[in-house]
């Protein structure tokens, strides 16, 4: 019951947004203040995934009937690919990258940042929350030069070392560790690696959230009393926030993101934190999660 109202109540977010969806969705960016800052969701594109990889340990009819009781269909699951750009007065801060050229669906970061009047080269700081192929993807053009020549970068200490790691290779495809290195390791000289939760720049606080990866990291963005936290991959969809035990395939340390999970969220629906989900639909997947007796509910922009 409580799966058939929420949804029905995400269904309605969804009918209620359509046109709206729709607008941001061509137009790939979403600009909004907080507090002081100047700020934008900004859209890649997406991807749709196989349910049994969203939703990895649990029979898929259970699946099936969680989407359908959604309005959404069963056969995929289609999620956005949002990123976070601030100004905060002091400089032009990019979180994530973009997945580049991942898919026939993703590769549309930079030409939506120039619509939104924001140029790569104007990019001073990138913050990473982690290296998988839809986060640092886009991280150098198509002569495999730096996408945002003038930026430097900040990731979590224990995330640099575990895609650098010839030990860990077990840990996750090949092809994640290839495209981490191939985007990283030219951007090397200018990568600050963080080793303890701290106010990175102004307004701007790294905190470890490690599970999805070993290194993963959100970021908190605070101005005059205004707070939004861009999550990244705690959790990649609304689901796996009504069935918290409902893990994904990409999990790597699936024990760790339990508990970061409900750290992370309680601590949001408490202070009623603005969130940004980077998969969450719809675009611009900016809402606040609210704390259910089990697990929490995702209430997107209204």
């Amino acid at each position: 019951m409580a799966s058939t109202l929420l949804y029905s109540q995400f269904a309605f977010f969804q009918t209620d947004y359509l046109t709206n969806n729709q607008i941001l969705m061509k137009q790939g960016f979403y600009k909004f203040k907080l507090g002081e800052f100047e700020c934008a969701c900004l859209s890649d594109g997406g991807y749709s995934y196989k349910p049994e990889s969203m939703f990895s340990n649990i029979p898929i009819d259970m699946v099936k009937e969680a989407l359908l009781s959604a309005g959404l269909p069963t056969d995929h699951v289609w999620t956005p690919y949002t990123y976070v750009f601030v100004n905060n007065g002091e400089y032009n801060i990019l979180i994530d990258m973009g997945a580049g050229q991942l898919a026939d669906t993703t590769g549309k970061l930079i030409n939506n940042m120039k619509s939104a009047k924001i140029e790569p080269e104007s990019i001073d700081k990138i913050l990473i929350t982690h290296a998988h192929p839809d986060h640092i993807g886009g991280a150098l053009d198509e002569n495999g030069d730096p996408a945002f020549p003038n930026a430097e970068y900040y990731i979590w200490k224990d995330e640099w070392n575990f895609w650098f790691s010839d030990e860990l290779l077990d840990l996750a495809p090949k092809v994640f560790f290839d495209i981490a290195r191939k985007n990283l390791n030219p951007l090397k000289s200018r990568m600050h690696l963080i080793d303890k939760k701290t106010d990175l720049l102004t307004g701007i606080e790294i905190i470890p959230t490690p599970g999805h990866t070993p290194g993963h990291a959100s970021f908190n963005i605070s101005s005059n009393g205004d707070t939004l936290c861009y999550i990244g991959d705690v959790v990649l969809h609304p689901l796996h926030l009504e069935y918290p035990e409902w893990l994904p395939v990409y999990d790597i340390v699936p024990e760790k993101a339990a508990l970061t999970k409900k750290r992370i969220f309680d601590m949001l629906s408490i202070n009623d934190t603005w969130v940004v989900g980077q998969h969450f639909p719809p675009f611009p997947s900016y809402g606040h999660v609210k704390k259910q007796e089990k697990g929490w509910k995702w209430i997107p922009l209204s």
